[in-house]
């Protein structure tokens, strides 16, 4: 049945311009994560995991995340055949949410997550360097993404109170199954082998002779670690002020929900405000959030703040991928997205979520938080002190 679907899928696209394929796929690979994410930490302690464990498990698969990234992005850099690259990780994205369903066990089910991970975790920054390679629209197709999330968690949400958790890893496979005919419709992305321009493979050394792009690197570790982990911790936040699951999706609405408008937003800001500008504004948002979330608001102040996040993640999420791709050659420029995305967002996730949940289990949710803002002080100070915020 799903194949069929599938298969209908892949028709009905033909009939769309490259253009719109691209907001729909988006649509649908973040999706997934918008299913599974903001109510991981509670699926896990509802088979008995503990905080510490949830930190565990959700710091193993972004690391496995890194690994990935680098895996996959070679691989891709490569390749001829770079939609079967990004359909091959969603398809065993895919599988491994499924599978996981039947595990229980805290050693095993964190290696299946971690395999999820592995897969699932490069494959949004190969994406993006398609968008990018296409020279299409980027903050509004990534705002579709957005869209996606919020749909997906606030659905996930309502259906989670009825129907159970488990119910969330099936819509996350389905979204990804859909995702992989969507890709494989799209015309071939440039492909950067390695015969051309220096006759040698694409390799991570030549990234890392970039001096900006390491400090882009050790500024997103400390700016986007939070910004992840907080996926995990809300809903332990927001349930301590008295919400529910429910609430958890209805919040995660808005809040993802409000992304998308500011996505929108940015091509009119980049007339008026640099990236480099730009993402000082996200940062300060993320401090104020993170500052204003340690003190334990209700959850009409943590509803009634939904549009930090919007700020924050509107922006941040959008400019630094832009950033990463503007500071570095076109034939680097897929590598350097999967590289930003193992080393620069899912690295300080696993950071983040193995000090959060240790922090949660002997200081609460609160001290998670507090030690979230800290990191955006840090993330702030490198920025100005590297001179990230020079226009380049």
């Amino acid at each position: 049945m799903i194949l069929a679907g599938g298969s209908f899928c892949l028709l009905f696209m033909k009939e769309f311009t490259e253009r719109y394929k691209s907001y729909i796929l988006y649509f649908f690979i973040y999706f997934p994560l918008g299913a599974v994410c903001p109510l991981i930490g509670q699926y896990l302690n509802s088979i008995g995991f503990t905080g510490t464990q949830v930190g565990v498990v959700t710091a193993f698969g972004t690391g496995a995340a890194v690994i990935g990234g680098m895996f996959w992005g070679r691989i891709y850099a490569n390749s001829s055949r770079k939609r079967v690259v990004i359909m091959t990780m969603f398809i065993l994205a895919a599988a491994s949410a499924l599978v996981s369903l039947a595990i229980t066990g805290f050693l095993a089910y964190t290696l299946i997550y971690g395999l999820l991970y592995f897969n699932q975790g490069p494959s949004h920054g190969l994406c993006d360097s398609v968008v990018m390679d296409r020279k299409e629209n980027f903050p509004a197709i990534r705002a579709l993404g957005a869209v996606g999330y919020a749909i997906a968690v606030f659905i996930c949400g309502q259906l989670a109170e009825t129907m159970g958790l488990r119910i969330n890893f099936v819509i996350h496979a389905m979204a990804f199954i859909i995702a992989a005919f969507i890709i494989m419709s799209f015309r071939e992305p440039v492909n950067y082998s390695k015969k051309q321009e220096t006759g040698e493979a694409i390799t991570i050394k030549e990234l890392f002779k970039d001096r900006d792009f390491v400090y882009l690197l050790v500024f997103s570790f400390f700016a986007l670690g939070p910004t992840m982990s907080n996926n995990t911790y809300f809903s332990f936040l927001f349930i301590e002020a008295g919400g529910d699951i429910g609430g958890v999706g209805l919040a995660f609405l808005l809040m993802a929900g409000s992304e998308a408008p500011f996505m929108f937003l940015v091509p009119w800001l980049n007339k008026r405000i640099s990236t480099e500008k730009l993402i000082i504004i996200g940062c300060i948002a993320g401090l104020l959030r993170f500052a204003l979330y340690s003190m334990g608001p209700s959850t009409g102040v943590l509803l009634g703040t939904f549009f930090l996040q919007g700020i924050l993640n509107g922006i941040l999420l959008v400019e630094i991928v832009k950033y990463f791709g503007k500071i570095v050659p076109p034939r680097l420029a897929s590598l350097s997205v999967a590289t930003y995305y193992a080393l620069g967002n899912s690295f300080p996730a696993i950071v983040c979520n193995l000090l959060g949940g240790a922090i949660m289990d002997a200081a609460g949710v609160r001290g998670t938080y507090f030690f979230f803002a800290a990191l955006y002080v840090i993330s702030l100070v490198l920025y100005l002190c590297l001179g990230l915020h020079r226009e380049r």
